[in-house]
């Protein structure tokens, strides 16, 4: 079996930011690749501090990232790889602030369910994509849900988007990508409506039924009845929104294409096929299996048809093997996960975009430096519960954490900042030195003309560096920069090799891009559009041939190692010295 280092050479150093970042606090000019126990011993550490700072959190109640009640507020947390059958991080805390008599666990571990709030879109989605979702994305709600057909073609149905909510304008690929036009009600909780000034309402205006605490959700028709009447927020596809709405609806247009129940889709599609043994849409009815904390913590409370939105329950090992699946396309296609996994909307944050129903988190390698790194996350929130579920493709790695207790959002907080903050930069130097490994070193063509070689080695900036690259004599680094002066292209600060991911049992596909800073390129000075930040569009520009400058092909031993590489532009192999 793979293990985690010798895996991470074909997804290391995969960046979709600026190529001129460096992560100065990675590894420097001099490195040296650690043999392959020091690099899984760069994990093995990372784990260890982010346990002893978890404990710490815990015994004193207070971290860097937050402070938070350890004594009542219980949390799971679990980290894996794709290619190791045990955890990177494993850890939980009981707090003694549980209703054992109600049926609650003593002894929080990796199996304890706790309720998962808002994760549950994801399984949505997720379920609607296992059925062919795709194929109906860009068609409109109305051809699925009876209700709304029949509210946009009502002679009252008012036509002002001001006024009505246009559903025939709203599509499946909306209401899943958090782009659609559409919880609680003020009026039934406990709030001062006369002091804020608020007006008198109606009876029939105050609702019965709902997402709020202390109510019952509303049977499909009185659901409906409110709905079509709400004014609309935004045109649909024009802003990021999130909406529960959105994910009932969708759960409507599932059982429409599948006839069948919610439950049964999640459950037969999903739960079942992957293993989920802890996952349902119900608690379950065995004792000790959840995690319940004193008080009015929401575990019993009914979800009726808001279970797509918020209502499953599931536990960190489940959502573990729920990542590995998706990076595994147990399920889905390759082309299928790619798709779903990306953006589909940017909001107000800088760092935070949405996708269907993703919340894409971008961090550095370095956490404050180094290259970007997305975190493809959902959270939830319900209750006395807190989730929130991590993928991380670049180094094929799922977090799960779980919070149950007066302080869970603050405790999730904690676990996830101390976890994210130690990981990635272990996950991105063992990268980087596994990388080495395999492919750093002299290359140079077999056969009598001696005078061509290539150096591979690593610095502190991302990718395979291309040190140095002679061939037949002639210093092709130096051509290209002779090439970039003539064409006004500006300095060529490096060149380096990326995996793009194309790769068969012998063969990976790389790309050589040329780090080039404009001449006058001044760091200090803040630039709107940044001249660095262009380097994306680079990749297969330059062709000699018909053959791109930049199309490397390393050819692999058994070990996965590279024994040759084949500049393509060149017609030559440069076997490994």
């Amino acid at each position: 079996m793979l293990t985690l280092q010798s895996f991470l050479v074909a997804i290391a150093l995969l960046g979709s930011g600026s190529l001129a970042q460096t992560d100065q606090t990675l590894l420097g000019p001099s490195f040296e690749p650690p043999t392959h126990l020091s690099t899984q011993a760069l994990i093995q550490e990372a784990a260890s501090n982010i346990k002893k700072a978890l404990n710490r959190a815990i015994r004193t109640g207070e971290s860097q990232y937050g402070n938070f009640n350890s004594s009542t507020t219980s949390f799971s947390l679990t980290a894996v790889s794709q290619q190791e059958s045990a955890p990177i991080v494993d850890f939980h805390h009981t707090s003694g602030f549980l209703n054992v008599s109600a049926g609650s666990t003593s002894k929080v571990t990796a199996d304890t369910v706790y309720r998962i709030g808002s994760v549950s879109k994801l399984f949505t989605v997720y379920s609607l994509l296992l059925n062919n979702g795709i194929s109906y994305w860009n068609r409109p709600v109305t051809d699925f849900v009876p209700e709304l057909r029949q509210a946009v073609q009502h002679p009252l149905h008012k036509s002002s988007v001001i006024d009505s909510v246009q559903w025939d304008q709203v599509t499946v690929g909306a209401l899943a990508s958090q782009l659609s036009d559409h919880s609680g009600d003020l009026s039934v909780q406990n709030f001062p409506a006369k002091e804020a000034g608020l007006p008198p309402l109606r009876p029939q205006d105050i609702p019965t039924c709902g997402i709020n605490d202390g109510q019952l959700p509303c049977p499909r028709k009185e659901y409906f009845a409110g709905l079509i009447q709400r004014h609309p927020v935004f045109l649909s596809y024009s802003k990021a929104m999130y909406s529960n709405a959105a994910y009932r609806i969708l759960a409507y247009v599932l059982e429409e294409i599948t006839d069948k129940s919610y439950d049964e889709v999640v459950i037969n599609d999903v739960f079942q096929p992957l293993g989920m043994k802890h996952s349902s849409s119900l608690p379950p009815s065995r004792k000790g299996a959840g995690v319940i904390p004193d008080g009015d913590a929401g575990w019993s409370r009914v979800y009726g048809d808001e279970v797509a939105t918020g209502g499953l329950l599931s536990s960190t090992n489940d959502l573990v093997k729920f990542g590995r699946a998706i990076f595994a396309n147990k399920q889905l296609g390759p082309m299928e996960t790619l798709r779903w996994m990306k953006p589909a909307s940017m909001t107000s944050s800088q760092s935070v975009s949405v996708g269907a129903p993703w919340e894409i988190v971008r961090t550095q390698s370095g956490i404050t430096t180094g290259r970007i790194v997305d975190l493809y996350t959902k959270s939830g929130s319900v209750g006395a519960y807190n989730s929130l579920l991590i993928l991380i493709p670049d180094y094929q790695v799922t977090l799960a954490i779980l919070a149950a207790g007066p302080d869970s959002a603050a405790a999730l907080q904690v676990a996830t900042e101390t976890t994210i903050q130690t990981l990635i930069p272990a996950l991105e130097k063992a990268a980087k030195a596994e990388s080495c490994r395999k492919h750093c070193g002299k290359y140079a063509p077999a056969g009598p003309e001696k005078n061509s070689s290539l150096v591979l080695t690593v610095d502190d900036g991302p990718g395979l560096l291309l040190k140095e690259w002679i061939h037949q004599g002639h210093d092709i680094i130096a051509a290209g920069q002779a090439y970039a002066n003539a064409t006004r292209g500006g300095r060529i600060n490096a060149v380096r090799l990326f995996p793009t991911g194309l790769q068969t049992g012998s063969e990976a596909a790389y790309r050589a891009l040329f780090e080039t800073i404009p001449y006058q390129y001044d760091p200090s000075v803040h630039m709107v559009f940044d001249p660095t930040a262009g380097m994306w569009g680079t990749p297969d520009q330059l062709m000699y041939g018909g053959i791109a400058a930049d199309d490397f092909v390393f050819h692999l031993d058994a070990g996965g190692s590279s024994a040759a590489v084949q500049p393509r532009v060149l017609r030559d192999v440069y076997n490994r010295v």
